[in-house]
């Protein structure tokens, strides 16, 4: 287990693959080819114990020489991502679009209630306006709860 997780094999079906494939996982393994739910149950059983043990094997490593803890390489690679800076939004932005919002729904309110003394721009539907606020204001009152 802790060879697949230094060498970035986590899966427990790899890992059991590679005790037919790999020397290293072979030799680790004793020979024997363990079945992927038993790596999987495992794993998940001791996992606490698995963490506590792979960090003083780290340590171990470290003392020995066999291990340089904190240089990490990249090699360039980009990797896609889901989350678009558009969408992605600071707790700061998200008060200040709350406000804003807030504002705009007062003034659209104010409108409502001078609508018949004052003209209104053509294609304006307050209440439409309104509701697109609110909606707008109930999507950032969940982006701020999560």
């Amino acid at each position: 287990m802790f060879y697949g997780d230094a060498t970035g094999t986590f899966s427990a079906r790899k890992i059991a693959r590679a005790t037919d494939e790999s020397m290293p996982f072979h030799f680790l393994a004793g020979g024997r080819h363990p079945a992927h739910d038993t790596l999987a149950h495992f794993r998940k059983t001791f996992l606490p114990a698995l963490q506590d043990l792979f960090v003083h094997l780290l340590l171990y490593a470290q003392e020995l020489g066999g291990l340089t803890v904190g240089n990490s390489s990249l090699d360039g690679t980009k990797i896609h991502a889901d989350a678009s800076k558009s969408r992605a939004i600071s707790s700061k932005r998200l008060l200040e679009l709350d406000s804003q919002l807030r504002t705009e729904v007062d003034t659209l309110f104010a409108r409502t209630e001078h609508a018949e003394q004052t003209a209104m721009p053509a294609g304006v539907v307050i209440a439409d306006a309104i509701a697109l606020r609110h909606e707008r204001l109930a999507n950032l009152a969940q982006a701020q709860a999560v």
